[in-house]
């Protein structure tokens, strides 16, 4: 009796135990995606700041196992963004570069604007510090764009709009020191008024606002960012403002206790122009023997960072191939989103043209597009400066110019005294650029294009009444 009537007791139980393993290896496999999340931001920048690389890695390479058990392919994304960034600090570019194309393989598949970002801000940096600044560029145009699109608009995009300055200094000083107010206005940190103060004293060589704005800088240091990377530089650029002034005794303090941060913080790649600034300043002490010490470790560090950025130029180089392949399979969907783009800009020029020239009719059965202008370009021509248009390329203007030279001259015939910037304006206008297109790439506000126009009216005596476009065809 006992044997029969346990039978089903014991089945059940089997039953039982079946469900509790089951349900304790599914547990297993929960994670907690908030404090992933919180580890990947708050906890990985504040190791960041203070230089802790060992930590960096273990934190990111657990969050990375972890992610991917739990099925959390942003959180794995993330993390390896976050290594690409300690090596490339590190000055491992190499090993920096196979990380962010880990992200890349996996952020194609998510289509979220925060890791676009992050990813294209990265990309930006390693490339820049490589010498690649034209796709350093490009990729930071990336960032912008994705960054602008996010809800919390604080530090992140204020980093991109400084990147940016750093890619620009040495090309346009004036637009460069406006990405810095930008990078200010939107995230007001001792850095980033650091940051302001160092153009003025590299750039604008103005010692009254490098003064104002580096000393704004240390007083804005937190309690928090002490020891951190950020007071490194931040007195790294006091120290610079005073060999300037030739205070060098205090300087050189300064540059010693930059010198001490950065090196505990393991920033290898901000320390040879350092160490050749101490150089310089021992050299203005008569002091020979410090000043060749430091002018070889200087050499020395460039000697390693120079063969990690040759390989990263190769790993870069190499992704551009296989971008192409990758293109080249899905060539039919491309192009079909390229010719969707061309026909519709195109569409756009045509229906214009129709209210401006007289000659659209016969345009429209030609093979070759005419353009708002007595000039003819190429679709080639055309679709190479809505390309660099639309990444605020720093080339637009003089790619133009090569195309279409007879337009600036008239215009400066006119007024010799238009700004690049302005030119670039009167060429977008010509192109058939729309208020709202113009301003997506320049990344301004629809009413300051509109503020432009004004200006640009009053600088070439346009009536009102006259359409802007119709006044540039014309010329």
């Amino acid at each position: 009796m006992n044997s029969i009537s346990d039978t089903p007791f014991k089945s059940h139980r089997m039953y039982l135990y079946l469900f509790i393993a089951i349900s304790l290896c599914s547990c297993s496999k929960k994670i907690n995606i908030p404090e992933i999340d919180n580890a990947l931001l708050q906890k990985n920048e504040k190791l960041r700041l203070e230089g802790k690389d060992r930590e960096l890695i273990i934190l990111n390479t657990e969050i990375i196992r972890q992610s991917k058990e739990g099925g959390y392919p942003k959180g794995e994304a993330l993390g390896y963004i976050n290594l690409a960034n300690t090596y490339g600090m590190m000055g491992s570019y190499k090993t920096s570069h196979e990380y962010l194309k880990s992200a890349n393989n996996i952020i194609t598949r998510l289509h979220d604007n925060f890791l676009y970002a992050k990813l294209y801000h990265e990309y930006g940096q390693i490339n820049y510090v490589t010498g690649l600044v034209n796709t350093a560029l490009s990729y930071n145009a990336k960032a912008i764009y994705y960054g602008k699109k996010l809800n919390e608009k604080s530090w992140l995009l204020g980093n991109m709009y400084e990147q940016r300055a750093d890619f620009i200094a040495a090309m346009d000083k004036d637009s460069a020191l406006i990405y810095r107010h930008k990078g200010f206005n939107i995230d007001p940190s001792a850095l980033n008024a650091s940051l302001i103060g160092y153009h003025h004293l590299q750039q604008t060589k103005n010692l009254d606002s490098a003064t104002i704005y580096i000393d704004k800088g240390l007083s804005l240091l937190k309690s928090s960012e002490y020891g951190t990377v950020r007071q490194g530089i931040i007195y790294s650029f006091y120290a610079d403002l005073l060999s300037e002034k030739k205070e060098y005794e205090k300087a050189l303090d300064f540059y010693k206790k930059s010198s001490d941060i950065l090196v505990k913080t393991k920033r290898i790649n901000k320390l040879p122009s350092l160490y050749r600034q101490i150089s310089f300043v021992y050299q203005n002490l008569n002091n020979r023997k410090m000043e060749e010490a430091y002018a070889l470790k200087a050499e020395e560090l460039d000697q390693k960072l120079k063969i990690s950025g040759n390989e990263a130029i190769d790993l870069s180089l190499s992704e551009v191939i296989e971008q192409k392949n990758k293109d080249q399979i899905n060539l039919i969907f491309i192009s079909i989103g390229v010719f969707i783009l061309i026909a519709g800009t195109i569409l756009f020029l045509l229906i214009r043209n129709r209210r401006h020239q007289k000659e659209s009719k016969s345009s429209e059965k030609s093979n070759t597009i005419a353009y708002p202008s007595k000039e003819r370009i190429s679709k080639e021509d055309f679709t190479e400066l809505l390309d660099l248009a639309k990444g605020n390329d720093l080339k637009f203007i003089k790619r133009f110019e090569e195309i279409n030279p007879g337009l600036f001259q008239n215009i400066l015939k006119i007024n010799p005294q238009l700004t690049k910037s302005e030119l670039s304006l009167c060429a977008m206008i010509w192109l058939g650029f729309s208020s709202k297109d113009i301003a997506d790439f320049t990344f301004i506000q629809h009413r300051s294009v509109q503020t432009k126009k004004g200006r640009l009216r009053k600088k070439l005596n346009i009536s009102s009444e006259t359409d802007l476009y119709s006044f540039f065809t014309s010329l």
